[in-house]
C-alpha cells in the first residue's frame, strides 16, 4: 500500500523550507506567550499545553511527511465517519456553550483529564476525505458522485452551524470553496451554489446566539454596543495602536499585562504582539504566513496527482483562512469569530491538528512526481 522511497530520497526532497517557515512562525508565540499569559492564574497551565501541543505536532507531523500522502484516501472516509459521529455526539453532551470566551458546544471532556475540539481533528479528515471524491469526479464525471461531495461537504458545516460555532463553519465552507474552484467546476454550477449560499443565510442567522448576532453587528457597524459586543475589538484596536513600530517590549504593555484584551492567550493573541512587540513582530507574522501559503499553493501546482492537488490546496486553504480571519478581526476588517492564529494561539487541539496538515503536506511535497495511485 505504499510507495517506498529510500531515506536519502526522502532527506533530499524533505520540504525544509516550509517546515522552516511553520518553525519560525511557532518561534514568535513561543517567544510571546509568557509574557501574554504572565498576568492570568491559567498561565503556567497554558504555557504547558502549548509545549506539549507544540512537541506533539512536530512528531505528527513528521510522522505524516514519511507516510506517503496517497494512502490517506483510503481511511479519509473511516476519519470523516468518525469525526461526523464526534461533531453530532458534541452538540448535546459537548460543553461550553455557558462560557463566554466559547459560547458553543464544542469541546469534549475526557474524564476531567483531556479535553479536545472534535471539529478540529475534523479539519484534518475532512481534507482526507474530500480530495479523494474530487479527484473521482475529475476522472470520470458523474452527477450522483457530484451530489454526493455535496452532502458530505456540506454535512459537517450544518452540524458545526448547530453547536453553533459559526466561525468554525466558515473554516470548512472556505476550503469547500477552494476544492471546487480548484476542481474547475462549471460556471453554472458554482452560480447555483453562490445562490443556494446566499438564500441560506438568513436561516444560518437563525441559528446563531444573540452574543454572536451582536458580533456581526459590530463588524458592520463598529459603533454599536462598544462596551459589550465591540468591546473585544475596541481593545484590540488600543492595544495594537499602542504597540508602535517596536512595541512596548515583552512583559510591558499596558492593556496586555493589565488584562485589557479578552482571549489574549487565543483570538487576540495578534493584538497583544502588536502591543509589545510592535509593527515588527506584526509584519513578521503577516509575511511568514503569507510564505506559508504561497509555498503550499506551489507544491499544489507542481503535484502530479489529482489527489495531491486536491488535498495540499484544501488544507492550505483552511490555514490561510484561519491567518485572514483572525488577524482581520483583530483589525476590525473582519467579524469576530473565535478563530485560532494558526501555530501562535493558545489551543491544543489547533496546534496540533495545523502540525499534521503541514506534514501531509511535506509529504506530498516530497511525492510531488507520483501519478499512480497506490
Amino acid at each position: 500500500m505504499f510507495n517506498k522511497i529510500s531515506i536519502k530520497t526522502f532527506f533530499k526532497k524533505f520540504d525544509y523550507i516550509l517546515l522552516g517557515l511553520v518553525l519560525a512562525l511557532t518561534a514568535i508565540g513561543v517567544i510571546a506567550m509568557p509574557s501574554v499569559v504572565d498576568t492570568m492564574n491559567s498561565g503556567p497551565s497554558i504555557l504547558k499545553t502549548q509545549m506539549f501541543s507544540i512537541a506533539l505536532g512536530l512528531v505528527l507531523c513528521l510522522g505524516f511527511s514519511i507516510i506517503d500522502y496517497s494512502f490517506l484516501r483510503y481511511w479519509g472516509i473511516v476519519f470523516y465517519i468518525i469525526g461526523l459521529i464526534m461533531l453530532i455526539y458534541v452538540i448535546p453532551f459537548g460543553y461550553g456553550r455557558d462560557d463566554p470566551n466559547i459560547g458553543s458546544n464544542s469541546w469534549i471532556d475526557l474524564f476531567g483529564v483531556f479535553s479536545f475540539q472534535p471539529s478540529e481533528l475534523m479539519k484534518v479528515a475532512y481534507m482526507m476525505f474530500l480530495p479523494s471524491q474530487f479527484e473521482l469526479l475529475k476522472e470520470e464525471f458523474s452527477i450522483k458522485r457530484l451530489i454526493f461531495i455535496a452532502i458530505s461537504g456540506l454535512l459537517p458545516i450544518g452540524l458545526i452551524l448547530l453547536q453553533p460555532d459559526l466561525g468554525t463553519s466558515t473554516v470548512f465552507a472556505f476550503s469547500f470553496a477552494v476544492l471546487i474552484f480548484v476542481y474547475g467546476i462549471k460556471y453554472r454550477y458554482l452560480i447555483i451554489s453562490v445562490a443556494v449560499l446566499a438564500a441560506s443565510l438568513p436561516l444560518v442567522w437563525l441559528f446563531l446566539d444573540t452574543w454572536q448576532k451582536n458580533r456581526i453587528r459590530v463588524f458592520i457597524d463598529p459603533t454599536f454596543d462598544p462596551s459589550g459586543a465591540g468591546y473585544q475589538t475596541s481593545k484590540s484596536i488600543v492595544a495594537l495602536g499602542s504597540g508602535g513600530l517596536k512595541g512596548a517590549g515583552l512583559f510591558n504593555g499596558i492593556q496586555t499585562q493589565g488584562n485589557g484584551i479578552p482571549v489574549k492567550e487565543s483570538d487576540f493573541i495578534f493584538s497583544s504582539i502588536g502591543e509589545e512587540m510592535g509593527f515588527i513582530g506584526c509584519s513578521a507574522i503577516v509575511i511568514l504566513a503569507f510564505l506559508i501559503i504561497i509555498r503550499c499553493i506551489y507544491i499544489a501546482s507542481k503535484s502530479h496527482s489529482y489527489y495531491g492537488q486536491f488535498i495540499v490546496a484544501g488544507m492550505a486553504a483552511m490555514i490561510a483562512f484561519h491567518f485572514i480571519e483572525n488577524i482581520g478581526m483583530n483589525i476590525e476588517l473582519m467579524p469576530v469569530t473565535g478563530i485560532p492564529l494558526p501555530f501562535i494561539s493558545a489551543g491544543g487541539t489547533n496546534l496540533i491538528g495545523s502540525f499534521a496538515m503541514i506534514g501531509i503536506i511535506i509529504s506530498a511535497s516530497i511525492r510531488r512526481d507520483q501519478i499512480k495511485r497506490i
